[in-house]
């Protein structure tokens, strides 16, 4: 009985033994583990006929087509880009680190709104990063620098996401001015920062000295690393005489990126980004408004300003750079809309306040422009009636002709004008000479001769002008 056994053991081993070894042994995936491929099954053989009985049921015949679209989904997913981008220890660094990530992750859900409203700037980074080849820990920098802010600075504080010094702001190429600041243009900020970063990291070689020279200053770390330009190990780091803020910013930072990399041991839901979360940036021609740009691309002015909070009045100036971050879904729209009049034309735009009814095929025939440009610069539909006393936007440049139609479009006088008495009056937010002019019944010529204005001046709120009488 055993020799038959043995036999028929002997017959069968072959196939035990091809089975084993077309069971591969599983893995386990880590961060820096490729993704898996799916890999095509061979066609079936319809020749041969099926078995009348089966002893196992048959599991389902996958989709591969969903599968290898969720694997190149997930490939594309900004966590997944980022954390191929890790270099540093994580959480396994130091006692510290462990001790500063539970700290970001006390209120999980409030940690993940913070990031669900970085993600627009922090993917621009996390593009330039991977452009110029740096750990993607360093995509969290201006998380720890701001929450990814664009705060702005008084004179000789830091500002921005990156929180520049205004004298390294200018080292590194940008222009800080009181009509423009680059510390709080994302895009602008960030190209300067990454380069500095990449910069750093050709001079040190050490992911950590390059954070420790972002926090402290390059100098600093040079002077201390004089005497010593070997591999440097954890104690040695730990024991450079910088500030205790400048250790911890390096414990911060690699406490951010341990969180992203392992979300659920924190009891996080990364965040993921929607259409409108990822920004494009548009060359313009000419100085635009940014209320008249909110209107043009359908995005609220206040998220607008947000992302482009490096203009800092409402006309982008000419001295600026001509440049506007939009969401990438109302790119098109902008353009389509933006290429509809000369650009000149979008530089300068004046609210207008309407004395009576009127509609906005009304007011584009009195301006002579197209009438889906004018409801597009008031965000409005073309056949929208304005209310009288409502507000709307026209170009400087067309206003004159507006006003001096057949039918001019009346602005309301002011009890000064009305009394035709010599006056002072204060400038408010949103006037200009020729609405001034208008209102009070006197010529831009003498309201500039009176102040003795030269031609380039410009009003500023709370200023006072002279109106002289005229008979």
């Amino acid at each position: 009985m055993v020799k038959h056994l043995s036999k028929r053991f002997l017959a069968l081993l072959p196939a035990v033994l091809l089975a084993a070894c077309a069971t591969a042994p599983k893995q386990p995936l880590g961060h820096d583990t490729a993704i898996p491929t799916v890999t095509t099954l061979p066609p079936l053989d319809l020749r041969v006929a099926p078995p009348e009985s089966i002893d196992v049921p048959l599991a389902p015949i996958p989709d591969l087509t969903t599968v290898e679209s969720r694997n190149i989904a997930d490939a594309n997913s900004v966590w997944v880009r980022l954390r191929t981008r890790f270099a540093m220890p994580g959480c396994e660094y130091s006692p510290a680190v462990q001790r500063w990530a539970r700290t970001y992750t006390q209120g999980p859900g409030r940690f993940a709104a913070s990031l669900k409203r970085a993600l627009p700037f922090l993917m621009l980074v996390l593009d330039e990063l991977e452009r110029q080849d740096l750990p993607g820990e360093f995509a969290l920098l201006p998380y720890l620098e701001s929450h990814y802010e664009p705060i702005a600075g008084r004179s000789g504080t830091p500002a921005g996401m990156w929180q520049f010094m205004p004298e390294t702001a200018r080292s590194v190429g940008l222009q800080v001015s009181p009509h423009y600041d680059g510390r709080l243009d994302a895009w602008a900020s960030s190209n300067a920062a990454v380069g500095m970063l990449k910069r750093y990291q050709d001079e040190f070689g050490d992911w950590r000295l390059v954070d420790m020279a972002f926090n402290a200053g390059e100098y600093r770390v040079k002077k201390l690393l004089q005497e010593n330009r070997s591999a440097l190990s954890r104690e040695d780091i730990a024991s450079l005489k910088l500030s205790p803020i400048t250790h911890d910013h390096l414990a911060k930072l690699l406490a951010l990126g341990c969180v992203i990399n392992d979300p659920k041991r924190f009891g996080v839901t990364l965040p993921e980004p929607s259409a409108d979360d990822h920004l494009v940036r548009v060359t313009l021609t000419a100085p635009l408004d940014i209320r008249v740009a909110a209107r043009l691309a359908d995005v609220p002015e206040d998220t607008l300003r947000r992302y482009n909070a490096g203009h800092r009045q409402s006309r982008i100036s000419a001295s600026a750079p001509m440049h506007l971050l939009l969401p990438k879904p109302s790119l098109s729209r902008f353009q389509q809309r933006y290429t509809q009049l000369a650009p000149s034309a979008w530089s300068t735009w004046d609210a207008v306040k309407l004395r009576e009814r009127r509609g906005v095929e009304e007011l584009a025939g009195a301006a002579a422009v197209p009438i889906d440009l004018v409801g597009a610069a008031n965000g409005v539909d073309p056949a929208r009636q304005f209310a009288a006393g409502a507000t709307v936007f026209l170009p400087s440049a067309l206003i004159k002709s507006v006003g001096t139609s057949a039918e001019p479009l009346p602005l309301p006088l002011s009890p000064e004008a009305q009394q035709r008495r010599s006056t002072t009056v204060t400038v408010k937010s949103g006037d200009n000479l020729w609405t001034l002019a208008k209102t009070h019944r006197v010529s831009v010529n003498n309201l500039r001769r009176w102040n003795k204005l030269s031609d380039k001046a410009q009003l500023k709120p709370g200023q006072k002008l002279f109106i002289q009488a005229v008979d």
